[in-house]
């Protein structure tokens, strides 16, 4: 994996950037259930509802105003965050954001999480706002569109195949990014693109449809040359992404 080493190096320092935002006060709260005027607090926990520690929440302002608040999540998944800088009342309205960091194949890798209450609030209000985490499906938070699974690109090589004919099978090789287990995925590009796979470690075959035909593989990352199959892990699109992405080329055998 010697591409996403590089990436991620970079990210790393993107990440301490990030974190140097103004942060709220952040407090260890018991699960929540009614907004608190003055905070913003929720829980957050992973597909199978269990809690997950150390997510980080952000506190967006829906006019770009640069006061945004950063706070985490406790051993028991909540979180509780004072809307306030130190500096004076906050202005206008907020949404919440959060992603969890996780170790996948020995990298870190981020998660968007998604929010399932998505409606801006005022500080003066404060609000509940639970998430959790997704690593396939729509994304439907405020301005954040497309996909919690990754992206497929397949570029085509061969002399005879066209799309949609180029069916590409990925196996899961171990468990997904989220520890779970994941199910096979077949996927027919639509002009290069195949999307919402869950983000994972696949192990990747390709055939031609209208041919019946077995194709040569290969991940572009790695570029090991075409083979009958070839292994793949979802890469971040740029440093620091929360969005992954898979490049196949496919030629004859």
């Amino acid at each position: 994996m010697k591409p996403i080493t590089r990436l991620l190096l970079a990210a790393g320092l993107i990440c301490l950037a990030a974190c140097s935002k103004p942060a709220g006060e952040s407090i260890s709260p018991d699960q929540p259930s009614s907004p608190q005027a003055g905070y913003a607090m929720g829980t957050v926990r992973d597909a199978q509802g269990k809690p997950i520690k150390g997510a980080e929440i952000t506190i967006n302002n829906t006019g770009g105003v640069v006061n945004n608040l950063i706070g985490y999540s406790d051993d028991n998944g909540n979180y509780k965050i004072k809307l306030s800088t130190g500096g004076g009342p906050l202005i206008g309205s907020y949404y919440v954001r959060g992603h969890v960091a996780v170790t996948y194949l020995n990298y870190p890798f981020k998660l968007a999480l998604f929010v399932e209450d998505d409606s801006a609030f005022s500080p003066e209000e404060g609000a509940v706002k639970n998430l959790k985490l997704q690593i396939a499906g729509q994304r439907s938070n405020f301005g954040d569109s497309g996909w919690y699974g990754g992206t497929i690109e397949v570029d085509n090589h061969t002399s005879n195949s066209h799309f949609p004919d180029i069916e590409v099978t990925l196996e899961p090789v171990g468990p997904l990014v989220d520890g779970s287990v994941g199910e096979t995925q077949v996927a027919r590009p639509d002009w290069l693109y195949s999307y919402n796979v869950p983000v994972g470690q696949y192990k990747i075959t390709a055939r031609d449809v209208a041919q019946n035909k077995a194709l040569a593989v290969k991940n572009y990352f790695y570029d090991e040359g075409y083979q009958a199959s070839a292994m793949g892990v979802f890469e971040p699109i740029l440093t620091g992404s929360d969005r992954y992405q898979l490049v196949i080329d496919v030629t004859d055998l």
